[in-house]
C-alpha cells in the first residue's frame, strides 16, 4: 500500500450554480483545465480538497458529518496537509498538474453547513488549486504524488 494520497471521489460543476456532479473519472487538458467544468479555460484549472482537512473542519460544527460534495472542488484525496502540496508539481492520474495556491474558503461553503467557511480557513482546510501542465485523466482510486514518484 502507498502512502500517498487517493483518489476518493471526483466532480465537475457544469454551471457556476449548478450542483456538482460526481464521476468516476475526469479528463484534464494542459492549459485548460477539468473538460466540462465551468471553470474550464479559467486560471483554476483544478481543486483538490483533502479528506482529512475537511473533516477537521466539519467536526468543529458538531457531530453530524458534511459532505464533502458541498465543497463544490472537482477532486477530494484521503489524507490531509492540502497546504504542504502548494507549490509542488503533481501527478494526478495520468495529468501533471502544478499546485499554486490555497483556495480560499468562500460563501460556497456556506451552504455545505453553516459555519463551515469559517471553519476550513486555518491550513488550507479549503483545499488547494493548480493548473494542469500535462494532459491526462484522472479517475477514482488513482494516487496523488510529487511528480517523479515521490511521495510528499
Amino acid at each position: 500500500m502507498t502512502d500517498s494520497p487517493q483518489v476518493l471521489r471526483l466532480w465537475i460543476r457544469p454551471a457556476p450554480e449548478a450542483p456538482p456532479e460526481e464521476r468516476d473519472a475526469l479528463a484534464l487538458e494542459a492549459g485548460a483545465g477539468v473538460v466540462g467544468d465551468h471553470t474550464f479555460g479559467r486560471m483554476r484549472h483544478v481543486t483538490i480538497v483533502f479528506e482529512d482537512d475537511w473533516n477537521r473542519a466539519a467536526a468543529t460544527l458538531g457531530p453530524d458529518p458534511v459532505d464533502p460534495a458541498g465543497r463544490r472542488a472537482n477532486v477530494l484525496v484521503s489524507g490531509g496537509g492540502g497546504a504542504e502540496w502548494i507549490g509542488k508539481t503533481v501527478r494526478l492520474g495520468d495529468a501533471v498538474v502544478r499546485i499554486k495556491a490555497e483556495t480560499a474558503p468562500c460563501p460556497v461553503m456556506e451552504r455545505a453547513a453553516t459555519g463551515m467557511m469559517k471553519a476550513l480557513e486555518p491550513d488550507a482546510g479549503a483545499g488547494v488549486w493548480g493548473r494542469v501542465e500535462a494532459s491526462g485523466r484522472v479517475a477514482v482510486g488513482d494516487a496523488l504524488a510529487v511528480d517523479g514518484g515521490e511521495v510528499a
